[in-house]
């Protein structure tokens, strides 16, 4: 009996400025739809008995017409493949209030599809495969409760249970959101042939037959260089869990950079160094510099950054700056520099080009940089 393990699709995600060219649509979007896509056509190719999505399909409680849209293309094609499909809500999707609705309730009538999404436990059988799925939902009062109500079923060959949680034993599994709930790995209980879980963002064994498939996208730096895919494994088989990775955006968050005793120059050219190596284009990509003292913050060529990381899909710096006073601030690369904004206020002020010229350079020899070298670069 072959299934596939997925989660944490976040269907309608999407970050930061960078667009598709030709459909204009943000480029983290279609990445997150391409991902899923990847999973349903290999699933149409290798034809598992069954699927199981382990909550979070969509980002959002009420997603955009185009990412339901787009699910709902791709589920009709596992439908037309009779390929069951069952799903349970996350706490993404998953509404505070009940009456608020769940846009679940438009997949009750495709075929092959069973979305689980009242917060309660419910138990889907498929006689055909010998199969119990015991499938809790997120749920705003809590799952413990229903978690409870599971019972494994012995007439039928095969009992999985799935949730979407954060997991405590040896280790935590979690993500740090407001509402995640957290459940003891004991309380599972014994004797599932398989736990399907979602929430946890990484691949991961937790321990017995309990495993995490993580997110088929990278959505933060935290899961910058994991790979991501989904699980796939035969019951009736050798019971080995695969990892199957997809062919997802690089994200790469870059070795820090620690400005400790260095010039500006200096400064300039490790971070130039730290963009080629990590050659950006097509790329999520993140530097911190740390401890880089405010006048050489005042000197940093921001538009210089700007064109090396020009092919990006997504840069950022992170600086933590230290003032005169020793204090420290946190900044992001879309702050100018003092002496830019100078350069800037000077030329649209109203002066003579001798007078302006003048007072820009010593304006820029007060922020600690140097007209002459400035403008050689």
């Amino acid at each position: 009996m072959k299934l596939l393990h997925l989660a944490d699709t976040h269907i309608g995600y999407s970050a930061y400025r960078k667009v598709e060219s030709g459909s204009g649509l943000n480029q983290r979007e279609v990445d997150v739809y391409d991902a899923f896509k990847q999973f349903v056509d290999y699933a149409i190719e290798t034809h598992p008995d069954i699927i199981l999505h382990a909550g979070d399909l969509f980002d959002a409680v009420r997603p955009t017409n185009r990412a339901i849209s787009n699910v709902l293309d791709l589920l009709l094609k596992l439908s037309d493949e009779e390929i069951p499909f069952v799903v349970i809500s996350g706490n993404h999707e998953t509404p505070r209030l009940r009456e608020t609705g769940s846009v679940f309730r438009l997949f009750e009538h495709i075929d092959n599809v069973y979305p689980v999404y009242e917060g309660k436990y419910e138990l889907i059988r498929f006689d055909d495969l010998g199969l119990a799925i015991h499938a809790i939902p997120h749920s705003p009062d809590g799952m413990r409760s229903e978690l409870e109500k599971v019972k494994i079923d012995r007439s039928f060959d095969y009992n999985i249970l799935m949730l979407h949680c954060g997991v405590s034993g040896v280790s935590v599994f979690k993500e740090g959101l407001f509402n995640e709930e957290i459940i003891e790995y004991d309380e599972f209980g014994e004797g599932f042939d398989y736990i399907a879980l979602g929430h946890y963002h990484r691949a991961v064994h937790v321990g017995g037959n309990a495993y995490y498939s993580g997110s088929t996208e990278r959505l933060s730096f935290t899961d910058a260089g994991n790979p991501k895919g989904f699980l796939e494994l035969d019951l009736s088989g050798d019971h080995v869990v695969h990892f199957k990775k997809l062919d997802i955006r690089d994200m790469v968050d870059i070795r820090p950079l620690r400005c400790d005793g260095l010039t500006a120059g200096e400064v300039m050219d490790l971070i130039r160094g730290r963009i080629a190596d990590c050659d950006p284009a097509g790329k999520i990509v993140r530097l911190k510099v740390e401890n880089i003292p405010v006048a050489i913050y005042n000197t940093i060529d921001f538009d210089e950054i700007k064109r090396l990381t020009a092919d990006a899909v997504h840069f950022e710096i992170k600086w933590n700056v230290i003032r005169d006073n020793g204090g420290t601030y946190a900044g992001d690369v879309s702050f100018k520099s003092i002496k830019r904004e100078f350069e800037r206020y000077m030329a649209s002020c109203n002066l003579e080009d001798g007078e302006r010229k003048d007072l820009l350079e010593m304006g820029i020899r007060y922020l600690g940089g140097n007209g002459e070298k400035e403008k050689s670069r």
